[in-house]
């Protein structure tokens, strides 16, 4: 999780942290706004960056559901107001945690401290805008820390957290962030596209099917790693049609020594070697 968001959404998205907003997307922690522009930026994106993106959504979203799906349980009264204590606050922001009075405070709390009583019209229309106030703030970066570790709190109840699940970097995302990233795009002879990211940094590439239409029946695709010394490729492993309906993302680690990636059609199971014509040749090199 990006512990350092900046003031606005654009910013990030220039600085190529949508992944980062990924989680705050599935948990519709973010305004009408945000999504929209959000939205937009991955319609223009790198399919693979895209592909990724859908992914944490999806995955967020499902940890979610298994965390309510399990024997619930009733969190500590005072978890919420244990974590917002240890956020960071900027000089002069009001203490978040409500103060401890003699009335009842429920329902008036609210980020940065509780309302005023309504003692008439004029303090109908102040809590009014100190409500729209609190909603304008949760476009801050302390909002969505909130938010972020709420969710945390809430999920680890559950006994799965997201904390731990956005702390886990796939093949995918260390390629894709990786400094000297390399992006390609090449059409397949048998219809469709394969974008490649890969990587020398992190010894790894991510190669993603789009548009691949599914094999003759009884057929599979095989994808093979060249040896760069000339040596008998190496199969990577088959794709059924179901396999590649969609978008196919594969990831192949320690491909130093290795110059290309190919695609071929084989009979159902694969084959030792592979069978011309190859319908996709991907290099790996600069």
């Amino acid at each position: 999780m990006n512990r350092q968001f900046a003031d606005d959404l654009g910013t990030d998205l220039a600085r190529g942290h949508v992944l980062e907003w990924a989680e705050l997307y599935a948990l519709d922690a973010i305004s009408a706004d945000e999504r929209r522009i959000i939205d937009a930026f991955l319609a223009d994106a790198d399919p693979a960056v895209s592909a990724t993106f859908t992914e944490r959504v999806r995955t967020c979203r499902e940890t979610v559901t298994t965390a309510y799906a399990s024997e619930q349980m009733d969190p500590p009264a005072d978890l919420f107001e244990r974590i917002l204590a240890r956020l960071p606050r900027a000089a002069g922001d009001a203490d978040p945690t409500p103060a401890a009075t003699g009335t009842d405070t429920a329902g008036v709390y609210a980020i940065g401290g509780p309302t005023a009583p309504d003692t008439g019209h004029d303090a109908g229309q102040d809590e009014l805008a100190k409500r729209r106030t609190a909603k304008a703030s949760m476009s801050s970066r302390a909002a969505r820390w909130v938010v972020a570790a709420a969710a945390a709190a809430v999920l680890a109840v559950g006994g799965v957290t997201i904390a731990q699940t956005l702390q886990q970097t796939t093949l995918q995302e260390q390629v894709l962030q990786a400094s000297d990233v390399r992006t390609a795009q090449l059409a397949l002879a048998s219809g469709g596209t394969a974008d490649l990211a890969v990587s020398g940094e992190e010894n790894a590439a991510v190669v993603t099917l789009s548009g691949v239409p599914a094999p003759t029946p009884g057929h599979v695709y095989q994808m093979w790693r060249i040896p760069a010394d000339g040596a008998e490729p190496e199969s990577v492993g088959t794709m059924t049609g179901e396999d590649v309906a969609g978008t196919k993302v594969t990831e192949l680690e320690d491909i130093s020594g290795y110059s290309a990636i190919a695609i071929t059609v084989e009979p159902d199971g694969g084959s030792a070697t592979p069978t011309l014509p190859i319908v996709a040749q991907i290099p790996l090199g600069a």
